[in-house]
């Protein structure tokens, strides 16, 4: 009798507000993929012209340094392989022979296009020889590098000061660039030797080094410059999937909990629900009577009848209730351990009057990751099985072969064909499509086989474990 009232209680859907992701229309304005990428090219193009004028700054450096120590070398060589060896004592007396054959050897040797004037000067500021023989004989103050390239011994260049009056006959040549040196006479005497270079072929050094770093600098910066476009292209592109995938995913997120939700509604509802209204309206009815002596006697059978009919539908209720909790909170994995928690599942399978089969190999080792997804499909599996399948067998196997996992959930139940699972899930039961969706995340691979009278197979492999 309680079951029949139990049939007959309403069926009320629930209704349940669907939550929904914000749609286009609700999200900020998207992003212009191009404009974006506009941005990133001009942001890219400012930074190659920073990175341009430092780079033209260094080189430039690099480039005077670089004619300005050629010009050195230029007059150390000149200064002890030329003049250094005609620096007899004659000259150093002022004997007119000895001048005049050091000059000859300035002219025909050190004097080009480069080396415009030649000066040898005494410690004491005295011009010993100069090619400008007007020079020789004259005495003037020496300036600070002069008398610290005496005492340093090192070669030191200056641009030439054109207003001194030692300098008032190279006006006519221009911007000059000195350099001068220690140098020792036959003897032991140390005088200063110094050059007069023309600016021209300082320029010409300069422009040589820059012909030789500036093509190389431009084409790095332009080609820097230019890949940045596809490439900032392609991120912009890859991050707009991107947030297109998150919005995508956020939605499922919903939906499989509003999906989980109505599953565990409506369980709820059909199942302990509908059983403990029917057992009280069912007991209240018996306690009505009882109270009632009036009326014809109630045997005893019939209220144990009750009774023991109310305390199976109890029984039912507890256990559904129990399978939901299971559900909604799984067990301490850690804790507890994979295969207590695999063997509790079944448990409600056996309450259900299905015969259960486990086969679990010794000194499975998994990851925590990898727990929670064997557990999570063995559970998907027997609740189907329970709910869908109507089986009256079912095994459940895992076994750990090489580097794989491996999980099986075979029943001998009314099994599906692949349009009745598409048909199921466009009716909201998504179960199985979200346990896909979860393995494949995982990098996991499963298989669901199943035909119609044939049962069900559901076959989990978790490689590299």
């Amino acid at each position: 009798m309680l079951g029949a009232v139990a049939a007959r209680l309403p069926r009320v859907p629930l209704p349940v507000a669907r939550r929904r992701a914000p749609s286009a229309s609700q999200l900020p304005a998207g992003v212009s993929v191009a404009r974006e990428v506009l941005r990133f090219v001009a942001g890219v193009l400012i930074a190659s012209l920073f990175i341009a004028g430092g780079s033209f700054w260094v080189v430039s450096q690099a480039a005077t340094a670089q004619a300005i120590r050629t010009a050195e070398v230029v007059t150390e060589l000149d200064a002890h392989s030329v003049v250094q060896p005609a620096l007899t004592q004659g000259v150093v007396r002022g004997s007119p022979a000895a001048i005049a054959q050091l000059d000859s050897v300035v002219r025909n040797r050190v004097l080009n296009g480069r080396v415009v004037r030649v000066k040898i000067w005494t410690a004491s500021g005295r011009i010993l020889y100069s090619d400008l023989t007007t020079l020789i004989g004259e005495t003037y103050p020496l300036g600070d590098d002069e008398q610290a390239a005496f005492a340093g011994g090192k070669t030191a260049a200056d641009d030439s000061d054109l207003s001194k009056p030692e300098n008032r006959f190279e006006q006519t040549f221009g911007r000059l660039l000195e350099v001068y040196l220690p140098v020792r006479a036959q003897g032991g005497t140390t005088l200063l030797f110094e050059t007069y270079q023309n600016d021209a072929a300082i320029q010409a050094d300069r422009s040589q080094v820059w012909n030789g770093l500036l093509p190389g600098l431009i084409a790095g910066v332009g080609v820097l410059f230019i890949v940045q476009i596809p490439l900032s292209w392609r991120l912009a592109r890859r991050l707009e999937r991107s947030g297109k995938d998150r919005a995508a995913l956020l939605q499922r997120a919903i939906d499989s909990s509003e999906t989980e939700r109505r599953r565990v509604a409506s369980d709820l509802h059909d199942g302990p629900v509908q059983n403990l209204t029917a057992v009280s309206l069912n007991l209240g009815s018996m306690a009505t009577r009882l109270s009632q002596p009036s009326e014809e006697p109630i045997d005893r059978t019939q209220v144990a009848g009750v009774i023991t009919t109310a305390s199976n539908e109890a029984r039912h209720a507890i256990r559904d209730l129990r399978s939901l909790i299971i559900e909604i909170a799984p067990p301490d994995l850690a804790a507890g351990g994979l295969v207590d928690a695999l063997e509790r599942l079944l448990v409600t399978a056996r309450e259900g009057g299905i015969q259960t089969e486990v086969h679990f190999s010794d000194h499975i080792e998994l990851s925590a990751d990898a727990t929670a997804l064997v557990y999570r499909v063995t559970q998907e599996s027997v609740r189907n099985v329970i709910k869908h399948a109507q089986a009256s067998h079912l095994m459940v196997s895992l076994s750990h072969v090489a580097d794989a996992v491996k999980l099986d959930v075979v029943d001998d139940g009314s099994g599906f064909t692949l349009e009745k699972l598409h048909q199921r899930r466009q009716e909201g039961h998504v179960g199985l499509a979200l346990l896909e969706d979860r393995v494949a995340e995982a990098g996991a691979a499963i298989q669901i086989e199943s035909d119609p009278g044939m049962g069900t197979r559901i076959h989990l492999q978790i490689d590299d474990v």
